[in-house]
């Protein structure tokens, strides 16, 4: 009998808790971000953004302070409704902007921790820092009071891993639970996908663990043990538009995870998608929009019933919240501070622009060409600091450029515009006081030449638009009907050291000699690629410049040749943003005409420097 009243008054309960809706019927909605990148004054021109006003002609979207708005408001209306609301992130809210330079309290956690989010997850970014860089940032984080779980459930940390540390602390956890008191539990793991591991070179010795198995068993272990009901996956894996993706395989091969918050792919699902029983979507990229999923799910039925999409946009219609923007505005502070040994200011103009520099998908563009431009002349001048010699040509991936540069209202270009353009990568030298991937120099033979142009073409669709290279130095004819055997490259031609915009005649190389070696400046990132793109059967041999062939898997060998910014202080490496924030200023400063778009404009006379043949 006492069971019988037990029972008769725990459904009592649950009808209380459920009132005004179907017997069992619980509501709950979800907010998203991912792949914010630290944009945390949101992603436009740096002088444009003006969180705290509306309908000022604001082009500049996302930013903290107006996530904090959206996101506080739609709490306090669920909870008006007494619905709970649980926010997330998908991971890569580290490395992308000028904001990176907040690692001894990174800015991103102090925000997660300000707007209460419930839990996050790492993307491949967070791992650019090397386990270690990020282990300092998160136990940083925490030293200030980031209390939000980070769940990385497919993440293997090694013992001997400072991450692992972090992980006995409660700091990263391998699931998170939320109980609610009506009847509801929920369940919450976080994934590193397949293709973002790929692109996570330096996050060794830790692995992700991909075997659907594995992630199987996690979720049954969140229903079988801890009684789970409603399973969320927080994927840095990917969903594109059209359904496919590492996160749509994820849903196919891993049964149990009623949703999945997307991220890595920088998608923006219109609406949610759905793969068998789970929903799936990803807000897109730097906060320019929210994610927002409202869920009913039956506790009776043990399953969701009805769910609700809102992709919401963060723009100038929004006020951004005055407490976190008071909280940007003093790391603003603090970075220009931190830079002022460079002459420059967080947003003091650089340079000047009259149109918009736009990275292209998969082509030559002149925001590529004026990015690899940058890199090989001021490596060129700074050549007797180094070995001496100018630069052949240089070399720099798509996936390092970040931000586009734009007008805006002003017309300048700011420090933070152009470090936000280049902001990826740490050194290895854990003496380096700047961020930024270190440019390398090296020397290639004319077939290793080769096949750097092949990779840039042939591959790179095949891989993701981020393995696509942007050139200076150099000239290259291609044809695509030779391309499955990796052959489109049919010559390249070198242009004279000297021509920096690479405007005059170019002399073509032999193909065949493998005796003379050219000199080549990359970044650490595409230096260490080299082997990813040898394994896909186009070798590629950094030497030094008197053929020996460099260790590029052994850090004690190949930072040897790095490029030195200055020997003021000990080494200071030449990084990207570096070279084009010297660049700009030297050649289009912000006293003078500015950036020429008849140079790097859509039909900029610095195009060419691929010619597709057929």
């Amino acid at each position: 009998m006492k069971n019988a009243r037990w029972i008769v008054l725990t459904g009592i309960i649950l009808l209380i808790f459920t009132s005004g809706c179907r017997l069992g019927n619980v509501s709950l909605t979800i907010l998203q971000t991912s792949d914010v990148h630290n944009h945390a004054s949101g992603y436009g021109p740096a002088l444009d953004y003006t969180p705290l006003n509306t309908g000022d002609s604001d082009s500049v979207r996302g930013g903290y302070a107006r996530l904090a708005t959206l996101i506080n408001t739609i709490r306090d209306e669920q909870a008006a409704k007494c619905i709970p609301t649980l926010v997330f992130d998908s991971g890569d809210f580290f490395m992308g902007t000028v904001y990176d330079m907040t690692a001894a309290n990174p800015i991103a956690l102090t925000f997660f921790n300000q707007v209460k989010y419930d839990a996050v997850t790492l993307g491949n970014h967070e791992f650019e820092w090397s386990p270690a860089g990020l282990a300092m940032l998160l136990s940083n984080g925490a030293n200030a009071g980031f209390n939000v779980p980070v769940v990385a459930t497919n993440t293997v940390i090694p013992d001997d891993s400072p991450l692992k540390a972090l992980k006995n602390a409660g700091v990263i956890v391998d699931k998170k639970v939320i109980e609610y008191p009506f009847g509801l539990k929920v369940g919450i793991i976080g994934i590193m996908g397949r293709d973002a591991d790929t692109k996570a070179p330096v996050a060794k010795p830790v692995t992700f663990n991909h075997d659907y198995a594995f992630i199987q068993q996690q979720v049954n272990d969140l229903r079988k043990k801890e009684h789970v009901q409603l399973v969320i996956a927080l994927s840095h894996g990917g969903i594109e538009v059209d359904g496919t993706g590492d996160d749509a395989d994820l849903a196919a091969n891993v049964k149990g995870i009623d949703i999945i918050a997307s991220g890595h792919y920088h998608t923006a699902t219109a609406k949610a998608l759905k793969k068998g029983d789970t929903i799936i979507f990803s807000p897109g990229e730097y906060g320019e929009f929210l994610s927002r999923l409202d869920v009913t799910y039956n506790v009776i039925l043990g399953k969701v019933v009805s769910y609700k999409f809102d992709l919401i946009p963060v723009n100038d219609t929004i006020q951004g919240d005055a407490a976190v923007q008071g909280m940007v505005d003093a790391y603003d502070a603090s970075i220009s501070s931190s830079i002022a040994p460079l002459d420059v200011t967080l947003k003091g103009p650089v340079s000047r622009i009259g149109f918009a520099l736009e990275l292209a998908s998969l082509a030559e563009c002149g925001f590529g060409d004026l990015a690899a431009d940058s890199i090989r002349a001021v490596a060129s001048q700074l050549a007797p600091l180094n070995n001496g010699d100018p630069c052949d040509f240089s070399v720099i991936a798509s996936g390092v450029i970040r931000d586009n540069i734009y007008p805006g209202k002003t017309g300048y270009v700011t420090f933070a515009d152009i470090y936000n353009a280049l902001p990826l990568g740490i050194s290895p030298d854990t003496t380096q006081q700047s961020l930024g991937y270190p440019l390398m120099s090296i020397y290639v033979t004319a077939p290793d030449l080769r096949n750097i142009c092949e990779a840039a073409l042939t591959v790179a669709p095949a891989e993701g638009a981020d393995y696509y290279l942007n050139f200076s130095g150099i000239k290259v004819d291609y044809d695509p009907l030779y391309a499955p055997y990796f052959a489109g490259v049919r010559s390249v031609s070198l242009f004279d050291p000297s021509d920096v915009f690479c405007l005059g005649d170019a002399e073509e190389l032999d193909l065949t000699d493998t005796t003379t070696v050219y000199h080549c400046v990359v970044d650490l990132y595409a230096l260490q690629m080299m082997d990813v793109v040898t394994s896909k059967g186009l070798q590629i041999i950094p030497r030094d410049q008197y053929g020996n062939v460099i260790d590029i898997s052994d850090p004690s060998v190949y930072m040897a040749y790095r490029i030195d910014a200055s020997t003021d202080a000990g080494i200071q490496e030449l990084k990207e943003w570096m070279a084009l924030l010297k660049f700009l200023g030297a050649s289009f400063p912000a006293s003078g005409a500015g950036i020429p778009e008849a140079y790097y404009g859509e039909d900029g006379a610095v195009l060419g420097r691929i010619n597709i043949l057929n």
